[in-house]
């Protein structure tokens, strides 16, 4: 009865190590959380040229979020490339969350799957979706940056007028009338 004992425990431990070999082999199509992501500067100039692309990889503080105070020191630090200001024109996200199942399909037409661009509307936390452990290096915000001009040409016709408020006095009269509040006394 020992004997029996011995190889049934052997053919667990062989199945359960041809599982694990297997499961190895698979192991990049599983979904796993982001710790890090590209980040991409576009420097647009004044003639909407495109001037400059910087990439940097960053290590998120926790995972799958980017928060606010680091959007912010992102932003600081890239907004002055060769000591010229820029100003930030828009923010693009791009989370590639697809499904193991939806590779191929992927791989055979890459144009249906434009949902994993989107556009970042407020500068705050960003959350990132768990990504396949093979396509964790596609995560990445885009950032545009547009040259600022202090061209004098640009300003000359811009000029502030003083409005003046005037009443009627017929109408003052009637509208003092009309707006008398009475206090109850309790």
């Amino acid at each position: 009865m020992d004997n029996t004992n011995i190889n049934y425990n052997k053919l667990n431990d062989d199945w359960i190590n041809e599982f694990e070999k297997t499961d190895k082999l698979y192991q990049d199509f599983y979904k796993d959380d982001l710790y890090y992501i590209n980040l991409k500067y576009v420097y647009i100039n004044s003639n909407n040229e495109i001037e400059k692309i910087n990439q940097e990889t960053f290590l998120l503080s926790g995972s799958n979020k980017l928060t606010r105070e680091e959007m912010l020191k992102i932003l600081k630090r890239s907004r002055v490339v060769n000591n010229l200001n820029y100003s930030l024109l828009s923010i693009l996200r791009y989370n590639i969350c697809i499904d193991a199942l939806d590779i191929k399909h992927f791989l055979l037409y890459p144009t249906e799957f434009d949902k994993y661009l989107s556009v970042i509307k407020n500068i705050d936390a960003i959350s990132f979706e768990k990504t396949i452990s093979m396509f964790q290096d596609l995560n990445e915000l885009i950032f545009l940056f547009y040259e600022k001009t202090m061209d004098p040409k640009e300003y000359t016709n811009t000029s502030t007028k003083k409005i003046y408020l005037r009443t009627n006095k017929s109408n003052a009269t009637t509208s003092k009338r009309h707006n008398k509040s009475i206090k109850k006394k309790i």
